[in-house]
């Protein structure tokens, strides 16, 4: 029998999930509401669950959980791949869905490294929508082209030759690096655009050092630009006008379909492996 409080903590995370991923395909940004009520229903569902059951081990994961998810997705949003938003959100899942009873690996693991799966598959699909919408603008040179066969002949050689735990570890790491060469061509061609300085939001990420005559005013970094920052600009907005930034593609989502995956699927690496 499932849990009542195991039933709330999921539906409760699927919710607000699903409202972070509209907000972000609608606005490119997550609220600040949806990421601490996440937080916040968290603590207050695992303590109510711990009060009545008296039962350790609703509690027992959460501290590694939100170290483990938070941590991670911190070290992305340092090296500029994610936003601020993604940090909250991930910290949000790991207080809310650590892990239930009875679990022989704890459901936030699960969670990681299906995100990464389908992290890698959505951000593939991303690139291809992209790239098809502006098909202009985003041309291909041949020994670009030629790194998609190259990388089915190393999977092959992978699977073929080494276990199956580091086969997939390997083609993930290609898919990886395959992704962001082609991210940044990608990026460079159709994903930067000039914004006026009053409609810059917390999170948007510059894509030059932004300038005042021949003096740096605000230096460009792997992290997105903060509300000082912001301040900053606006005060300045007779001088500057615009604004040059990444789009990005919106990542938000992958966390609603990595949870739905994760609660009908279980670990998907576990399932994939047997079939290598």
């Amino acid at each position: 029998m499932i849990d009542i409080f195991a039933l709330i903590a999921i539906f409760t995370g699927a919710i607000l999930l699903l409202i972070a991923s509209i907000e972000d395909l609608k606005t490119r940004e997550v609220p600040d509401y949806v990421s601490y009520t996440l937080i916040g229903s968290g603590v207050f569902i695992r303590i109510m669950w711990f009060l009545f059951e008296r039962n350790v081990s609703v509690i027992f994961w959460v501290p590694t959980s939100f170290l483990v998810l938070g941590g991670f997705s911190y070290m992305l949003y340092k090296s500029g791949q994610w936003g601020g938003g993604d940090v909250k959100i991930m910290a949000g899942v790991g207080v809310l869905l650590s892990s239930f009873p009875g679990e022989i690996i704890p459901f936030f693991l699960n969670f990681l490294i299906n995100s990464l799966i389908v992290g890698a598959l959505y951000g593939a699909l991303g690139i291809a929508v992209v790239v098809i919408a502006n098909r202009k603008k985003v041309k291909f040179e041949w020994y670009e082209l030629l790194l998609l066969p190259i990388f089915l002949v190393i999977s092959l050689l992978l699977i073929q030759y080494t276990l199956l735990f580091m086969s997939f570890f390997g083609i993930f790491i290609l898919i990886s690096i395959l992704s962001l060469i082609y991210f940044k061509k990608v990026e460079e061609k159709a994903m930067q655009i000039d914004v006026p300085v009053e409609k810059l939001t917390e999170g948007d990420w510059l894509v030059n050092d932004v300038k005042i005559g021949d003096k740096v005013f605000l230096k460009k970094r792997n992290i997105g630009l903060t509300l000082d920052d912001l301040k900053k600009l606006k005060k300045n907005k007779d001088k500057i006008k615009k604004v040059r930034i990444k789009t990005g593609i919106p990542f938000v989502p992958v966390f609603f379909i990595t949870l739905i995956v994760t609660i009908f699927l279980g670990n998907v690496l576990l399932l994939i492996l047997p079939a290598i």
